[in-house]
């Protein structure tokens, strides 16, 4: 029993031999189908970091090629960036005590399972963070808004040149609908007011709709109908990457809308991940502890967040197909 308010993390029977062996969770997250981790890059753009601050503009493009005549003035045009903003990476830990007397003499292999769970909730801390702050939040912006201070999905972005630009739809799952959020994303200006032409590179759905989106996207004929149409999805997109979290569904996000949701991505996105330092663990030992105790100690220090409305179309799902 440690001192100070703190009973051990390990039991007795952790430290006894009453006992042949405990049942431990087993992890396999990522053997679902399709899961998404935050270190996926075509979902979040990955790179480093090494200060505790990230600051960044949003760039204006150089817009159209304009007509001359002939021996005419040439006209000039400008490029510009704006809209700076400054994003903090955040820091989080975890700490585990465990007597000297628990780790010397337990008999049921719990100080040696302690290190594989610390990475295990890491990870999976890292990835709830990151889906639910960026996409969870694409349509609220009450965790993060993009460089123009909007929502990641809205129908109010605006541009450095002054344009409206709206990557917000509302229609449920259907082939239809995604076709509109397709076209949206294809359809959306750049900064410069230009076609971005972004091409649909990637969906993300909460689990619940996972079943659905495979159909709408891999089946050869176009799916919930009865007719032939040939599905555009399958032939024309190529693999466009399908990939599914249990963290965007309501059990884990109260976003409103959170089971019908569902996001699509170019390639030209930027949804950033950026770190300052990946899972790092300490032992330490007794001798420095005031309770005799040995101690777990792990740390990591990233922040995904999206830098722009660019390459990134969302849809609510809340009205009915």
């Amino acid at each position: 029993m440690l001192t100070g308010g703190h009973t051990s993390l390990l039991s007795p029977d952790a430290c006894q031999t009453a006992i042949d062996a405990v049942l431990y969770e087993n992890y396999d997250r990522e053997e679902t189908p399709a899961f998404l981790s935050s270190r996926n890059p075509l979902f979040f753009k990955q790179g480093g970091i090494d200060s505790m601050s990230f600051i960044f503009d949003e760039d204006s493009n150089v817009g159209e090629f304009e007509e001359h005549e002939e021996q005419a003035e040439i006209k000039t045009s400008n490029t510009f960036i704006g809209n700076q903003k400054t994003v903090r990476v955040k820091k989080r830990m975890k700490s585990i005590p465990v007597s000297w007397e628990a780790f010397k003499t337990d008999q049921v292999g719990k100080r040696e399972r302690i290190g594989s769970q610390i990475g295990d909730r890491a990870r999976l801390t890292q990835d709830k963070r990151a889906i639910i702050d960026v996409y969870g939040d694409a349509f609220a912006g009450s965790i993060n808004t993009c460089a123009d201070g909007v929502a990641l999905s809205s129908n109010s972005h605006v541009s450095l040149t002054g344009g409206t630009v709206d990557n917000y739809e509302t229609g449920a799952m259907s082939p239809d609908n995604l076709w509109t959020l397709v076209t949206s994303l294809l359809n959306q200006p750049a900064q410069d007011g230009e076609l971005g032409s972004h091409v649909f590179n990637g969906i993300l759905v909460p689990t619940t709709l996972y079943k659905h989106a495979k159909e709408v996207l891999n089946s050869t004929l176009i799916a919930d109908g009865g007719e032939n149409n040939l599905n555009i999805f399958d032939t024309d997109f190529g693999q466009v990457a399908i990939k599914q979290s249990q963290f965007l569904g309501s059990a884990y996000n109260s976003a409103t809308n959170a089971n019908t949701s569902f996001y699509i991505v170019s390639q030209n996105h930027m949804i950033f991940r950026k770190v300052l330092s990946e899972v790092e663990t300490d032992l330490i030992e007794p001798r420095y502890s005031r309770t005799d105790s040995y101690e777990y100690r792990a740390r990591f220090c990233d922040r995904a967040f999206p830098g722009s409305w660019t390459g990134f179309a969302a849809s609510d799902g809340s009205v009915a197909v």
